[in-house]
């Protein structure tokens, strides 16, 4: 019995005042806020047209990527005190969360995101710079067929990054991190 209360008060004092970050926000906040933001922005991304504000436009572009860093960021911070808190407690919700993150860590993390969204610029670019000669193309190379493609990729990949920062998100109300 008193193992057992031992354990709950190191979870209670890792969920409470102890997982508070900056500003007085508790990571589970912070990490709310930032997966609002981003599930608002990646509507924007999955266009062809959100994917040319981001290649063209160095403002917007900084500001996905700093959001993204923070994502990365705080789900970091999450996974080192989960991976304390299992040490105490072996709850399926921490270990499901840890996976979920390492997931997301490995192949959804800021190198890949910035490499492939720099190789769909690329691409933008490519069929921007052919448009005169597509726009009257038939079938798979004309630009509409073109255009299709780069936003299937995109919609793709992003569909992948929300799934899993969404994902994380439902474990932390799960785990009741406030």
């Amino acid at each position: 019995m008193k193992k057992v209360m031992i354990n709950l008060l190191a979870i209670a004092l890792f969920y409470s005042g102890y997982a508070q970050e900056n500003n007085s926000e508790t990571i589970g906040k912070v990490i709310e806020d930032l997966t609002f933001q981003w599930d608002l922005e990646s509507d924007n991304l999955n266009s062809y047209d959100g994917l040319t504000k981001f290649c063209l436009d160095q403002e917007y572009r900084g500001e996905v990527i700093d959001m993204l860093n923070k994502i990365h960021h705080y789900d970091s911070v999450l996974y080192q005190r989960l991976v304390k808190a299992a040490h105490y407690n072996h709850d399926s919700e921490i270990e499901k969360t840890l996976k979920e993150i390492s997931k997301f860590e490995d192949k959804y993390n800021m190198k890949s995101f910035i490499h492939f969204l720099h190789d769909e610029c690329n691409a933008r670019k490519e069929i921007e710079n052919n448009a005169e000669e597509t726009r009257n193309e038939l079938a798979q190379n004309s630009y509409d067929a073109q255009v299709y493609v780069v936003e299937t990729e995109i919609n793709k990949f992003i569909k992948h990054v929300t799934k899993r920062v969404d994902h994380i998100r439902q474990h932390v109300h799960h785990l009741h991190i406030n």
